[in-house]
């Protein structure tokens, strides 16, 4: 069966109407409606700040900062004191010994012996992993190029001072 369609009214598109079986009539099924009432555009949003794209950058975001971070490089200091800065402010250490090992091989290599409360729980390797990750624009850049740690929880090192002086 099929209606016949009223004239189109060409203020708004037809109706569809489904009769079944999958077929599909078209054809004005309600009265004309009044014109809508003229609305205001909304506000523009306003422009949101462009995504970080570095993977830096996307770290200083997370962490708060359009600012510089405590754990951001500091090249108008020795390595060896940036590094102290950097794994005091985020470690707070009880103990801490960084030694540049580098001497004038162009890139710095340094031993880090640092005992800490932010390391219970964590594994040796967690550890390692976690303070590499501070240094790893130094890496990066090629102002440093080797890490050697030795990271222990505030228990860890009394017994394996005890154990030295056993021995």
């Amino acid at each position: 069966r099929r209606r016949a369609d009223p004239p189109a009214d060409s203020s708004r598109p037809p109706a569809v109407t489904h009769v079944g079986n999958g077929k599909v009539e078209s054809g004005s099924t309600a009265p004309p409606a009044a014109a809508p009432a003229a609305r205001a555009a909304p506000a523009p949003a306003p422009a949101a700040a462009p995504a970080p794209t570095s993977l830096a950058a996307q770290r200083s975001a997370a962490l708060g900062g359009g600012g510089k971070s405590a754990w951001t490089p500091d090249l108008s200091i020795t390595l060896e004191e940036d590094m102290k800065r950097r794994l005091k402010e985020r470690y707070n250490p009880t103990y801490l010994e960084v030694e540049d090992t580098g001497g004038n091989c162009g890139g710095g290599k340094a031993n880090i012996l640092m005992v800490s409360e932010a390391f219970r729980g964590q594994t040796p390797l967690n550890r390692t992993r976690d303070v590499q990750a501070l240094f790893a624009q130094d890496i990066d850049s090629g102002r440093m190029h080797a890490v050697s740690c030795s990271l222990k929880t505030p228990e860890e090192y009394d017994r394996l001072m005890k154990k030295q002086q056993q021995g």
